[in-house]
């Protein structure tokens, strides 16, 4: 799987925090309760595409610190609350394949992309936050779990 570099474009986004282990069941249930939320700000009609950030590097950071926010892009001027945050992606350059499997495959499908000589030529890993990005017509099969997404991993052109 040969990563494509994507540009992604500065956003501003409404998010929903987990601190815990990047596969621990809590994060099923942050995306059921961001969705909820998503749902209930009138945000998921049309069905927007969603963003999922994974803060630190679980090879460096305790799992128990490890930062992953659920997300949504937004407006001005939209009234969050004490559960939904706001904050403004820089956006850039990233390393992105396409992922399809299901959640215990993730871990095993980051690696492959983290791992040396998996960048294009020119390339090298950046230190801001990885994300996932699930299209608008992201759906999970109710039978065997799988799902699709895009994992992008920030680079920057090497010097």
């Amino acid at each position: 799987m040969t990563p494509t570099i994507r540009n992604l474009p500065r956003m501003r986004l409404a998010f929903m925090r987990h601190t815990g282990a990047y596969g621990h069941p809590g994060l099923t249930d942050l995306w059921e309760r961001f969705g909820a939320w998503c749902a209930a700000n009138r945000l998921s009609e049309p069905r927007p595409r969603y963003y999922g950030f994974s803060h630190d590097n679980p090879a460096c950071t305790p799992a128990a610190q490890c930062r992953y926010d659920a997300c949504v892009q937004i407006g001005v001027g939209l009234r969050t609350g004490p559960d939904v945050q706001v904050m403004d992606f820089e956006g850039g350059d990233y390393a992105c394949v396409r992922f399809a499997g299901t959640g215990p495959d993730m871990p095993g499908a980051w690696a492959a992309l983290a791992a040396p000589g998996q960048l294009p030529t020119g390339w090298q890993h950046d230190a801001r936050a990885a994300l996932e990005i699930y299209d608008e017509d992201f759906a999970v099969d109710p039978d065997t779990g799988r799902f699709a997404c895009w994992l992008c991993m920030p680079v920057q052109r090497a010097a």
